[in-house]
């Protein structure tokens, strides 16, 4: 239930230009989630994938850090959204944002915050 297996990760290059090209976003300071509507094959309805830039952290061991921390964050609360999805299947991408590295609370809120803007988003097209 609180795993993060390789099948439930957004590897596909195709898939992750699709999500930059058609992409929704919503931004919660120093994240920010993309999501799309996603056809493929998976028992897992959402897939997920984490990015640091190269351009805001040089460091690697500082871009590692906080794609654990995110990663993590994700790995416990990802429960919640797997309910809302019903019919469709999502591909969402967290972008860190910040020039800091902030700590795992402050990423924690923010995480958890988009998620639930991202699981009331679903609800409403899973109505429809």
């Amino acid at each position: 239930m609180f795993s993060f297996s390789k099948i439930e990760r957004l590897c596909s290059k195709k898939s992750i230009d699709y999500l930059f090209a058609k992409g929704e976003s919503k931004t919660q300071f120093p994240i920010k989630l993309i999501y799309t509507l996603s056809e493929f094959e998976s028992p897992f309805p959402v897939r997920a994938m984490f990015v640091v830039p190269k351009k805001k952290h040089k460091r690697a061991n500082q871009r590692n850090i906080l794609k654990r921390r995110m990663r993590e964050i994700y790995r416990l609360n990802k429960h919640d959204l797997y309910q809302a999805v019903t019919n469709s299947k999502y591909d969402i991408m967290f972008v860190y944002l910040s020039n800091e590295v902030c700590d795992y609370e402050a990423i924690k809120v923010k995480m958890i915050f988009l998620l639930n803007q991202l699981k009331e988003k679903i609800k409403q097209v899973e109505v429809i």
